[in-house]
């Protein structure tokens, strides 16, 4: 459980870090638009592949050395915890965006008397 947890808080911190430039890269180039969720949840599946790759072909390669980290059972709590940064990144992106659509849609109605002819 503990593993697991480390996992997720480094992917936090990650998509922290990721968000955090998308913001600064946002300030200072307004034309660009890169959206911070959608890169971390790339950037996660590329190292969810790495990590596949590095249990599966590189460790169990060397069972003498790495055999623990080479099993299935060290493998799925990377697996939760990736899955699990995906999805609080996926449903950050969506209230955000349901606040910017909640921004446009609400306008500002300005009454005014009749005017007297």
């Amino acid at each position: 459980m503990i593993n697991f947890l480390l996992d997720l808080i480094s992917n936090l911190i990650i998509l922290a870090v990721l968000l955090t430039a998308c913001c600064v890269i946002n300030w200072m180039r307004p034309d660009a638009k890169p959206n911070g969720y959608l890169v971390f949840v790339v950037f996660v599946a590329i190292a969810l592949l790495f990590d596949a790759a590095l249990t599966f072909l590189v460790f169990a390669d060397s069972q003498a050395r790495y055999g623990k980290f080479s099993t299935v059972q060290a493998f799925i709590p990377r697996l939760a915890a990736y899955v699990t940064a995906c999805g609080i990144a996926i449903g950050l992106s969506r209230m955000r965006s349901r606040k910017a659509a909640g921004r446009a849609d609400a306008r500002t109605v300005i009454r005014t008397s009749p005017s007297a002819n």
